[in-house]
């Protein structure tokens, strides 16, 4: 079942996609929560434009099943 509910969310996902590979996007700036080693809730500002810059891969799925 867990194989079926894949095949649809990456078949959905491509199908509506509204960019392709090498496009460039607008600036996305969210809010990322941390716990620190005082198990403390730490916030910060992050934006898509850093984290690509610092080499990292973004993954945006709004199809989360939980």
């Amino acid at each position: 079942m867990k194989k079926i509910i894949l095949f649809v969310h990456l078949f959905v996902t491509i199908i509506a996609a509204q960019y392709e590979a090498g496009q460039f996007i607008d600036d996305i700036v969210f809010t990322d929560s941390d716990v620190d080693s005082l198990s403390n809730i730490v916030y910060s500002q992050k934006s898509t434009k850093e984290l690509i810059s610092s080499g990292k891969v973004i993954l945006i799925s709004f199809f989360n099943p939980g």
